[in-house]
């Protein structure tokens, strides 16, 4: 079975936005490649990107921190974390210096689900980068790396 072939967009007329176009594109054909991978798996990235981002992130982090570091709602996070915790995936933890703050732990099951969740996006992401050469792949990633440093520099 062949791939469709993904149309071409004429944004002469946005041109201003080209790139802005081609990001939420990249975006949203990435995205919808790895949920089809992963749901065989019953996972979507939707819960696996808060196990994922607890991987990178320091012993004892808070559900602030997370929210921070995701860029999110701290209320449309909780709502994933409370799914987290009674999968047993995450563990809440009291903070000693603030009793209204938790830090969060992944469980031993949740750092096993993170490995499948790692392996399956890896996978996703080699098929993505197809014929891209290491530089090419390391010229991107200093690129976005550069977008993203000036991005948290703007005003919300």
């Amino acid at each position: 079975m062949t791939q469709p072939v993904l149309p071409a967009l004429n944004d002469s007329a946005f041109s201003s936005m080209a790139l802005t176009f081609r990001v939420m594109r990249l975006a949203a054909v990435w995205r919808t490649r790895l949920e089809r991978a992963l749901r065989p798996h019953g996972m979507t990235v939707a819960v696996m990107r808060p196990l994922a981002y607890l991987m990178m992130m320091p012993e004892g982090a808070t559900q602030r921190d997370l929210a921070l570091v995701m860029d999110t709602d701290c209320s449309a996070l909780v709502r994933v974390l409370d799914l987290l915790e009674k999968e047993g995936l995450i563990a809440r933890i009291p903070d000693a210096q603030d009793r209204r703050a938790k830090c969060l732990s992944l469980t031993p099951a949740g750092r096993k689900q993170c490995a499948l969740f790692h392996k399956i996006s890896a996978q996703v992401e080699q098929s993505m980068k197809k014929g891209m050469s290491a530089q090419d792949t390391q010229a991107l990633l200093t690129r976005m790396d550069a977008l993203l440093a000036i991005a948290h520099t703007l005003p919300a």
